[in-house]
């Protein structure tokens, strides 16, 4: 008999998070203030601004909108252990789950690597998913000798 029973496919597609949005907000609002408050002329402080605000439209657009084309909108944890993940201009790419995913009981953070130099980060909030969903993954993700067998980077 074998160690590891096959999985179910799980389907993540997460909504627009409120938490998420606000955490976004507030940071780079955060990051507004120290650029601010440093005492530099005005034109030292054009750059650091435009950088944060470009910071701004990239993270609400990727991860809080799903707005460009390149962001995740639906990632597929398949039976035999492989990774699709749908774009949002409707490409589907196949990825492999980095052993720098991030796990706790407030915070998922699925890092893919989708090519040689192609990465994909799904940041999920518990407003995002089912709370079933959440947990159905977070216990997925964490049974020993998953990520070994489930089409990932790490070597665990």
């Amino acid at each position: 008999m074998s160690r590891h029973r096959e999985q179910p496919a799980l389907g993540i597609r997460p909504r627009r998070s409120g938490l998420l949005a606000a955490f976004v907000l507030v940071t780079h609002g955060a990051a507004l203030g120290v650029v601010f408050a440093t005492p530099l002329d005005w034109y030292c402080s054009v750059l650091p601004v435009a950088l944060v605000f470009a910071s701004l439209v990239y993270e609400m657009g990727v991860q809080v909108l799903f707005m460009a084309p390149w962001a995740v909108r639906e990632a597929v944890w398949g039976s035999d252990g492989t990774w699709t993940l749908s774009l949002v201009s409707g490409k589907q790419v196949e990825a492999r789950l980095l052993p720098s995913t991030f796990v706790t009981r407030r915070l998922i953070l699925l890092n893919f690597r989708c090519g040689r130099w192609c990465f994909r980060t799904l940041v999920l909030p518990p407003d995002a998913l089912d709370p079933d969903l959440l947990r159905r993954l977070r216990v997925r993700l964490r049974l020993p000798g998953t990520r070994a067998i489930s089409g990932t980077d790490a070597l665990t």
